[in-house]
């Protein structure tokens, strides 16, 4: 055991938990997370009992990097690859075959989640703002401009994102502001509490270049030092579950299957997307987004909260097991 960090985290454990739960879950909205790593997409697994040691096998490749106060973890599963012959007979990896199959399972465990009323109503509740910006430029220089569409609400997504915490991760009621970071924290084991916590920076960066990608949430145990000031005692560099990382499409992996289509074996374009023009006359552009693409943006970003608070409960729980104060 690290004596600087408090705990030791057995990554066989973890595997056992997570086969249970895998098993607890098949056949629920959770079962499209399994084909975005663990399982292969072209197959039919039908009861996931019947494969108890290749799931075995694939949860057995995890290890967990302990460095005095942090925790970090790499996962050398082997992905699922597909390789070709191209028209002059050198192999090459087509592997991006598997994401249109990826992407319908994730829209059929969508359409489980969303027929829960409750979900459909709380969504509504909290979603009601624009997701993006519209923007009304000279046509001369409309192409330099798109370089960065679309044009992200950062504020609207900033509080969005908050709002979606606060929901998914109820148990997480405190809060400490210091400086631009967050912190909601719950008590975890005697003078400890735990944390999800980040200044939210990345997002703002990459909302700015025209980019989507889910925020950078550390978990964190602590101890308060006042009601602004605590100190750390381990530090999660990754709030997700390892073995679900991520727990559905990630943001930028959504976005990319949403506005690309194949055209052959090989090649793939861009397809039509939510951002359109409209001549306003005398030069004047004006670049704005339909309501349809703002909706899916913001129903797979809830999704994406709500699987990350299913999964991760599992990882909060071993962690609380492995943690001795």
């Amino acid at each position: 055991m690290n004596e600087f960090s408090h705990i030791e985290l057995d990554e066989k454990k973890l595997a056992n938990q997570t086969l249970d739960y895998i098993l607890k879950n098949q056949n629920t909205c959770l079962e499209s997370s399994l084909f975005l790593k663990i399982l292969d997409v072209r197959k039919d697994y039908d009861d996931l009992n019947n494969h108890i040691e290749f799931l075995k096998d694939r949860l057995s490749y995890l290890k967990f990097i302990v460095d005095y106060d942090t925790v970090e973890f790499k996962n050398k599963m082997q992905t699922y690859q597909i390789l070709a012959l191209d028209d002059q007979g050198r192999t090459f990896d087509n592997s991006e075959v598997l994401t249109l199959p990826k992407f319908q399972k994730e829209q059929f465990s969508k359409e489980i989640f969303w027929a829960n009323e409750d979900e459909e109503r709380e969504y509504k509740r909290i979603s009601n703002f624009n997701c993006f910006e519209d923007k009304i430029v000279n046509e001369k220089k409309i192409n330099g401009v798109m370089l960065n569409a679309p044009f992200y609400n950062v504020k609207g997504w900033i509080l969005y994102y908050q709002a979606l915490l606060d929901l998914k991760f109820p148990e997480f009621s405190e809060k400490i502001v210091s400086g631009k970071t967050i912190t909601k924290y719950r008590p975890f084991k005697d003078k400890y509490f735990l944390g999800i916590t980040t200044d939210y920076q990345s997002c703002k960066d990459n909302f700015r270049r025209g980019w989507w990608e889910e925020p950078e949430y550390k978990l964190i145990i602590f101890e308060k030092i006042d009601s602004k000031k605590i100190r750390r005692t381990v530090t999660f560099k990754k709030f997700v579950h390892p073995h679900f990382n991520p727990p559905v499409f990630s943001f930028m992996g959504f976005y990319g299957s949403m506005t690309t289509r194949r055209i052959n074996e090989r090649e793939i374009v861009l397809g039509e997307d939510g951002t359109k023009r409209e001549s306003l006359g005398d030069g004047a552009v004006r670049i704005y987004n339909t309501e349809q693409y703002s909706d899916d943006f913001k129903r797979h970003a809830y999704f994406y909260y709500d699987m990350l608070y299913r999964t991760t409960k599992e990882y909060i729980k071993f962690i609380e097991e492995s943690f001795e104060p």
